[in-house]
């Protein structure tokens, strides 16, 4: 029976667990949130307002089916602070824990009061602060765990592995591995008593493992869980006080794909100008570069190709290191191309193609997707010469390409050659029409080896 508005809500614990209350966290569906509140817990929209910080009125367009959507991550902090989500609800949701796993977090003295919520866990701590801090119980905290230095050397070492793996397996096989890891972190943090050092290891890993799932899942045509899971990854790398580099860059190939260039370029520059000396120092200065060349914007386009080539300059990537996190002599190229005919340049674009195959010939691993990117690239740049004959060379070998293979960045490079061969210069052109009917069939065929990526 719905309660008063005086009422605190009474959230059984098994809500949160629930599989439509775990789909709606994690896509960050608050409308759904409510009503499952409402459906279970019996709670009013009065209440609910209370409880979060919210107008009636706002509890109520969020509850309407197809209503307002929360965006503002301020807003998700204060509805889960509200509803006192538990720790793995708050995860879900994309936010950082409230507290350590395995410690307890000390209770306020009116909590009903405060957020109108009753909370489940009768469990509290009451320190004297007459007292001086017992050292030895200190002691026996910070160095009590369940969780083996083994253990998470095995989840580092696999996230290591899988990030390897992510130019050469089809993205959607890799995608369920990843989230498959992901979930055991979570399980280890969560389940376990690990010290703090475990808990930053724990939480840096995970951080590396949304940001590589949230690349994928852009790759596969699925940019609003890229979004999620970027966000996500951006929030755990901070509280694990690394390196958020691969979130930022996460991010920026998110927005750069749903067309959001100016944040992509924003992103990107937040990334350079966090990111220690790595290769993906100068990879965000290139992903800068080529969201602003897309933007048409000219001069921010070119200062952010001189700070990639300066950060080049005293970077080199490992020749042997071809992870999803590397930047090897082909992608440098395959951005300078994707810049240079952006700009007009068609002799630039066909130079950093060359580059790219000289590597190639010279033994440097093949990553389908680049390759087929670079082809795409360079058939661009043979159209803009006018040379459409070199455009059926380049397309007529990124036919061969393996549908598993035929990931979004590359199909979307290729619908772009099909606009550019939809100009009326090219209406009457019979060789024109058959590249756009074998570019339909490419596309067409893409990504179909689907399985199931599995609920996060």
């Amino acid at each position: 029976m719905p309660g008063r508005a005086s009422d605190p809500i009474v959230i059984p614990d098994e809500l949160w667990e629930r599989p439509q209350m775990t789909q709606a966290l994690t896509s960050r569906d608050i409308g759904t949130v409510f009503r499952l509140l409402r459906q279970y817990a019996g709670a009013t929209q009065t209440q609910i307002a209370i409880a979060c910080g919210l107008t009636q009125g706002r509890v109520s367009e969020h509850m309407k089916e197809g209503g307002r959507r929360v965006t503002e991550l301020e807003v998700f902090e204060r509805i889960a602070d509200g509803l006192q989500m538990p720790d793995a609800a708050r995860m879900t949701l994309g936010l950082a824990p409230r507290t350590r796993p395995g410690v307890p977090a000390p209770r306020t003295s009116e909590p009903q009061a405060r957020t109108g919520i009753v909370r489940t866990d009768p469990r509290s701590t009451e320190a004297d602060p007459s007292n001086p801090m017992d050292i030895s119980q200190l002691t026996r905290w910070l160095t009590a765990s369940d969780t083996a230095d083994e253990t998470i050397e095995s989840l580092a070492r696999s996230t290591t592995s899988l990030a390897s793996a992510h130019t050469q397996v089809p993205a959607k096989s890799l995608l369920s591995q990843v989230l498959r890891l992901h979930r055991r972190t979570q399980d280890v943090l969560q389940s376990s008593r690990p010290r703090p050092r475990h808990t930053r290891e724990l939480l840096r890993i995970d951080a590396d493992l949304l940001a590589h799932a949230a690349v994928i899942f852009g790759d596969v045509n699925l940019d609003h869980h890229a979004e999620q899971y970027a966000a996500a990854a951006l929030i755990l790398a901070r509280e694990a006080g690394t390196n958020a580099a691969f979130a930022w860059y996460a991010q920026a190939k998110t927005a750069r794909w749903q067309d959001r260039l100016i944040e992509a370029a924003d992103y990107a520059r937040q990334g350079y100008e966090a990111s220690p000396h790595t290769p993906m120092k100068t990879q965000l200065a290139w992903y800068e570069a080529n969201a602003a060349a897309l933007l048409g914007d000219w001069t921010r386009a070119r200062q952010a190709v001189k700070r990639a080539e300066q950060s080049a300059e005293t970077i080199h990537d490992s020749p042997t290191d071809r992870s999803v996190w590397s930047f090897p002599t082909e992608r440098h190229a395959l951005f300078a191309l994707s810049v240079a005919t952006r700009t007009g340049d068609p002799d630039g674009a066909l130079q950093a193609a060359e580059m790219a195959d000289t590597a190639w010939a010279a033994g440097a691993p093949v990553a389908p997707a680049i390759w087929a990117q670079i082809r795409v690239g360079t058939g661009v740049a043979h159209l803009l010469k006018g040379d459409l004959e070199g455009t059926a060379e380049q397309l007529g070998q990124l036919l061969t390409l393996d549908p598993g293979m035929r990931l979004t960045t590359v199909t979307r490079y290729v619908a772009d050659l099909d606009r550019r061969l939809s100009h009326p210069r090219y209406r009457n052109t019979s060789l024109a029409a058959q590249l756009r009917a074998q570019i339909h069939d490419f596309n067409a065929a893409a990504l179909t080896d689907d399985i199931d990526t599995e609920r996060p």
